[in-house]
């Protein structure tokens, strides 16, 4: 029988801990199921005996990432005849690299990252790379111990830059729920909103997020013309930009879908893929393959040549 396993990945202090055992109250959780919990690092919060006992949970505590074996695990699941596993994940360690040593009786249902906002802006400057790993696999990230001061749209954004389908969610230092509106560039009432070569990155985001927000709009925008042939061939085509998500080796082509009529497909065809062109298109939603779901759909109005912008990358702040 699968066991499920839970992995709370974050750095040092990020509240992993605490997570788990608040996770352990639930109840959800609180149904007399055997719990292992594999920590791998050890911070100020400790677990209690008593309350384990109490939840039917037992820890295993791993400090050196060669202790992961097989064994390891069929083992530390025996002791305690687990149900489902919990694990706290040092943020230091490669997340894909630990799921690949899980037995195959080891299944992960849900990877969630925890951020400690008081910090981010530091391992942000420093451990830039490291933090978007985390969060290229993860479902859910929750910024914690955020303040008045927390930029939680810019923290929002940082994540949504790598994985677009991770929930994010805010707590503030006395553990309320916070919602965050992103202040947009442009102006969203307007039945016209132009673009700049900038903010592309922020449009993308709010559109793939919202995309309802722009039903009927009209874009005016510089994008990067890419043409793949089974596009073509249903007069469509993938404008767009390069963004740079993490650092310098982490830039990935985030296009949008537009459709053309004759006129507009007559006009395309003086264009190669990476030419710049000003794009006008009006918007609709509609499901799209691509998308998984509903999502932007663009209609080309006008296709003109553009001169490439100051700096070709868009980003995400």
């Amino acid at each position: 029988m699968d066991i499920p396993v839970f992995i709370i990945n974050g750095f040092l202090e990020s509240g992993k801990t605490a997570f788990i055992k608040d996770t352990l109250k639930t109840e959800d959780f609180n149904d007399g199921s055997s719990t292992l919990i594999i920590a791998t690092e050890e911070g100020e919060e400790e677990y209690d005996d008593f309350e384990l006992m109490k939840y039917k949970a037992h820890v295993e505590n791993v400090e050196n990432e060669e202790a992961l074996t097989k064994d390891f695990f069929i083992k530390a699941c025996d002791i305690c005849k687990a149900q489902r596993v919990f694990v706290e994940l040092n943020g230091m360690w490669k997340l894909d690299e630990f799921i690949e040593k899980l037995p195959g009786f080891m299944q992960v249902v849900q990877i969630i990252t925890l951020v400690n906002a008081e910090t981010y802006d530091m391992y942000l400057a420093n451990m830039r790379q490291v933090m978007m790993e985390q969060y290229k696999m993860t479902e859910m990230v929750i910024f914690n111990r955020c303040t008045k001061d927390s930029d939680r749209a810019a923290y929002r954004r940082s994540v949504k830059a790598v994985n677009s389908r991770a929930q994010v969610y805010f707590e503030s230092s006395d553990g309320s729920s916070n919602e965050v509106n992103e202040i947009l560039p442009f102006d969203i009432n307007s039945p016209e909103i132009e673009i700049s070569d900038e903010d592309y990155g922020l449009w993308y985001m709010d559109a793939m997020d919202n995309p309802e927000k722009y039903q009927d709009k009209i874009v005016k925008m510089k994008v990067v013309v890419y043409k793949p042939k089974q596009y073509i061939k249903n007069n469509m085509f993938a404008p767009g930009r390069f963004a740079m998500t993490c650092c310098e080796d982490d830039i990935r082509y985030i296009p949008v879908l537009c459709k053309c009529d004759k006129q507009m497909m007559k006009a395309l065809d003086g264009y190669r893929d990476r030419d710049f062109i000003n794009l006008v298109a009006k918007v609709n939603v509609e499901f799209c393959k691509e998308y998984n779901g509903p999502g932007v759909m663009l209609y080309a109005m006008d296709i003109t040549a553009a001169a490439k912008p100051e700096d070709e990358l868009v980003y995400f702040n």
